[in-house]
């Protein structure tokens, strides 16, 4: 195969789904040092979910990176199996990295308005954040599947 679908179906797979993760983690970090800045009293929390819940909106970029290397490493890949499968998981990246950040930004705001129902917008955060990333999941099997 030509290297030129290669390197667009490896792009598409990281860039779009780094793209998706960027903004969904941006929206949750500025959410995070606004809440700060309002109330200095859950520096400690803040600091905990943050790091934690941003570490988790960036496995749909880490999927992404996964499926672009086995499509460098495929030899004698086809073309619209390399851009599928880079458009399968660049697409289903960005929508679980944008819609994880978002999600995860608007907890935190729910979580700074009423502290005492931490637990309860906890509990709704991972349950509802799993189902999210199972798109990205679902992408990552397409993609795989498409450059077997």
């Amino acid at each position: 195969m030509e290297m030129n679908y290669v390197a667009l179906g490896a792009g598409l797979a990281v860039g779009l789904s780094g793209l998706g993760v960027a903004i969904g983690q941006s929206a949750l970090a500025r959410m995070s040092v606004e809440i700060l800045g309002k109330n200095p009293n859950l520096h400690a929390t803040l600091m905990m979910y943050t790091i934690l819940w941003i570490a988790l909106v960036e496995s749909a970029v880490i999927y992404g990176l996964v499926v672009a290397f086995k499509i460098l490493w495929t030899p004698e890949l086809d073309a619209m199996s390399a851009i599928g499968a880079g458009l399968a998981i660049g697409l289903t990246g960005f929508a679980a990295g944008y819609g994880e950040g978002k999600f995860v930004a608007s907890s935190l705001d729910a979580i700074n308005r009423n502290p005492e129902n931490k637990n309860q917008v906890l509990q709704f955060m991972v349950l509802f954040i799993a189902l999210i990333e199972v798109v990205a999941i679902y992408g990552l099997i397409i993609a795989l599947k498409l450059l077997k």
